[in-house]
């Protein structure tokens, strides 16, 4: 690449004047607060900020914590000033003047407590990456850091080995997580437990048939990649099998990212960091630790389609195209954009091949939406899985764009409408979604040219009216990061060849993505890294054996019946059921009631267990809320198996996804489950509920519910601790008290009782038992445990009759 020689890069030094240095420190002060603010209002709505500040210069911190916290943006900023002034830039230059050098790199810094106007608390962390990331990269631009060129080609695994090492490490790390993720009882029927099934039915001569569906998966989608899949399954039929080779997939999608970055002139530390940017991507965390979902093998195959294209080899392109549009019915939206990326810029030669490979993936995709779905479906009487009843008529996933639905049908309304369309698309939510994917690479994808095609992909969230594609929950991230992540290779190699200085140039972008993804990283939800990530830390639980203990009662292959999140393992037999789903045809239900209860409520969970236990369904194990019931069996432990599940209820805190505070558990060797719920005085979210819910129902009677709690001072100087309560919705609070130092001299644990009365004879459904902390004392809420507080054996009978 061209570019002056290193040495000359490291700009002569100076020795700052005293005014100046004193103006750095200042201006560093003064950034170390910015930041803070910006860091400890990142996850506040625009009440709970308001609120804060106005309770003081410190966002109702204690001082001394909230200055530690402006410690490290202090020492960056200074860091950052003392390096831009000691080096001047050789000949005229419009950054001659320090104080412009100085400006220019504190800047975006200073300006960081602006991203909390934002009312999207997504779009902010994404923003406040750009100001990072824009800091460094100005200072990398003024004072670059003298580098030598790439060493000439070595052996091929040292020339490579950083971007390799990237990539197994992140295979490892999120194989690792996935696996945990499963063992800790949180994967689901829906989908890990789907796949598993299509798969071992295939095995035993049912084509990727899903009991859960109700029929052939291919009729849901068509992926004919899976039987790629069926050799894998057969050697090791598990959960651990189809979560490896996803996470696998996803790493290996980086190499060609790499490639490609290489190929086109950047540098091997520039190409590493765009594939190191990708693989680390928050979006793509919540994409990898979603069960197992089969979009998430587009990845390589696109990111390799482009590699093939841009290299002009199209026998491995045609490879690379089909086993994309294997993948699901729909990508052909970013084969076509890889397609364009390779036709639009390129020669005559190019576009025959492009038209050629475009027709064949459009062609195999509409074949497969108007035929091959349908040849797959349901078959009479058996109906559509998951419907909503109102899928616009043909293809069901058009549900997903419904506001495109009606007469000249979505490319009618695009063409149409395009400014009402464009105006959908970089708003509310699908604005913040577009920030967020390419804030990392400094939205260099919109400088590639025609290769911006490239973002179709993008198109299905920016036009989607489906909330949870728009935010990138499950899987949805995972084919829109290539397309991302190529484009901006192509943009930042069109950037570097067009500016005066290409080395300077490339240091101040590869900065740039490093410290804008670490950014990103370190505060966005989504991030495994982030402290206000939405879910809990995953662990093997003593709970956790229970269920596998009792799930492995049941004998192989009979019909199952079982809860979600305990579906995935009895997924290898020829007929299960998501419960409360299958009743009629199970001959064993099992349920675990310390898990979430969909696609039940509580209360519907909770009727129809009792109402299998009055007709013929018998306990055959019951054990820490986990409950397995066999038909024809005696029904002699009903009783014992109600007393336990439903009138001496308890359940542990950190097991539940109802709370205010995810990412909380945390290991206590004295904890219960060897767990517990614990917020800090430093968690950055509002006071709030630790836990809330069950939403249950009891009988009339009186009760008693306990609270296994522990609060520690932590160097609080207010002593608000918090509350519990047992509220009855729609509002009535039926029992209260306030947590107070008194209530905890040593800190350990403790129980903390309340006492309350249903007095409706029909009973009372919508029950909560809550935890409020004020955030002043660490907090640490263990189990909650109900009992009655008399006649506990009338208790008994009401459940059991139904009353």
């Amino acid at each position: 690449m061209k570019g002056s020689d290193p040495a000359a890069l490291a700009a002569p030094s100076q020795s700052p004047s005293v005014a100046l240095l004193g103006a750095a420190v200042a201006l560093s002060v003064a950034v170390g607060y910015a930041v803070g603010v910006a860091l400890a209002g990142l996850p506040l709505d625009a009440f709970h900020l308001w609120d804060a500040l106005s309770r003081g210069s410190f966002l109702a911190h204690p001082p001394l914590r909230f200055i530690a916290s402006c410690a490290p943006p202090f020492a960056l900023a200074l860091l950052l000033s003392l390096r831009v002034l000691r080096a001047a830039p050789a000949g005229p230059s419009p950054f001659a003047s320090p104080w412009r050098r100085l400006a220019v790199t504190l800047g975006p810094l200073l300006l960081s407590p602006f991203v909390l106007t934002q009312d999207d608390t997504l779009r902010r962390p994404a923003l406040l990456a750009l100001c990072f990331g824009a800091a460094v990269a100005a200072a990398a631009w003024l004072a670059p850091v003298p580098t030598r060129d790439d060493a000439p080609p070595g052996p091929w695994w040292r020339e490579h080995a950083p971007v390799l090492a990237i990539i197994a490490g992140h295979a490892v790390l999120f194989s690792a997580l996935a696996i945990i993720r499963d063992r800790a009882v949180w994967s689901a029927s829906v989908d890990l437990g789907i796949f598993k099934e299509a798969l071992w039915n295939t095995l035993h001569g049912r084509v990727m048939f899903s009991p859960t569906v109700g029929y052939s998966f291919l009729g849901e989608h068509f992926s004919p990649v899976l039987f790629l899949l069926v050799p894998f399954y057969a050697l090791s039929p598990t959960s651990e099998c189809l979560l490896v080779i996803q996470t696998v997939a996803v790493s290996v999608a980086a190499w060609p990212v790499y490639l490609v970055a290489r190929d086109l002139g950047l540098r091997r530390l520039t190409a590493t960091l765009l594939a190191g940017a990708m693989l680390a991507s928050p979006p793509l965390h919540t994409a990898l630790l979603y069960d197992f979902h089969m979009d998430l093998l587009a990845a390589p195959a696109l990111a390799w389609l482009v590699l093939a294209l841009s290299r002009r080899r199209f026998g491995q392109a045609f490879v690379a195209v089909a086993l994309l549009v294997s993948v699901k019915e729909d990508m052909f939206i970013p084969a076509v954009g890889a397609l364009l990326a390779c036709a639009l810029p390129g020669t005559a030669r190019d576009r025959r091949w492009s038209a050629a490979l475009g027709a064949l993936a459009v062609g195999w995709c509409l074949l497969a939406m108007a035929v091959l779905l349908k040849r797959f479906g349901p078959p009479p009487g058996v109906p559509v899985y998951m419907s909503d009843g109102a899928e616009p008529q043909g293809y069901k996933f058009l549900r997903n764009f419904r506001h495109l639905a009606g007469p000249g049908g979505p490319l009618g309304h695009l063409l149409g409408q395009p400014v009402r369309y464009v105006l959908w698309a970089f708003s509310d939510a699908r604005l913040t979604t577009f920030i967020t994917l390419l804030t990392p690479v400094g939205f260099a994808s919109l400088l590639a040219g025609w290769r911006i095609t490239l973002l179709m992909p993008l198109g299905i969230i920016l036009l989607s009216d489906n909330p949870e594609i728009v935010a990138l929950r499950y899987h949805y991230s995972a084919i829109q990061h290539p397309g991302v992540y190529l484009a901006a290779a192509f943009g930042l190699a069109a950037l570097v060849a067009r500016a005066r200085d290409p080395r300077r140039t490339e240091g101040a972008a590869a900065a740039y993505v490093l410290v804008a993804s670490m950014m990103l990283v370190a505060t966005h939800p989504s991030s495994m890294a982030a402290r206000t990530h939405p879910t809990d830390t995953r662990a093997i639980t003593p709970h956790t054996r229970t269920v596998d203990r009792i799930a492995a009662l049941v004998p192989a292959g009979v019909p199952v019946s079982s809860s979600t999140w305990i579906g995935p393992r009895f997924s290898n037999r020829p007929w299960g059921a998501l419960f409360p789903n299958g009743l009629d045809r199970a001959e064993w239900v099992v349920v675990d009631l310390q898990r979430p209860a969909w696609p039940a409520s509580v209360e519907q969970r909770d009727s129809t267990l009792l109402h299998l236990m009055r007709t013929g369904f018998g306990a055959a194990a019951v054990s820490d809320g986990v409950i397995a019931l066999q038909r024809g069996r005696s029904q002699q432990g009903n009783p014992e198996a109600v007393r336990q599940l439903f009138v001496h209820r308890r359940y542990e805190v950190e097991g539940t996804e109802q709370t205010e505070f995810t990412n909380c558990s945390v290991a206590d060797a004295r904890a219960s489950d060897g767990r517990a719920r614990v917020v800090s005085p430093d968690d950055p979210r509002p006071a709030g509920w630790m836990v809330f819910g069950p939403f249950i129902r009891l009988p009339a009677g009186r009760y008693q519910v306990t609270f296994r709690l522990r609060a520690r001072r932590a160097g609080a100087a207010r002593d608000e601790i918090g509350l519990v309560d047992v509220f009855h919705q729609p509002g009535v609070t039926l029992a209260r008290r306030e947590l107070v130092p008194s209530m905890f001299p040593t800190g350990e644990w403790r129980d903390v009782t309340l006492d309350f009365s249903i007095e409706d004879p029909g009973g009372a459904g919508g029950l909560e038992f809550r935890v409020r902390t004020e955030r002043n004392w660490e907090l640490g809420a263990d189990v909650i445990s109900l009992s009655p507080a008399e006649d506990e054996a009338g208790v008994v009978r009401a459940f059991i009759l139904g009353r």
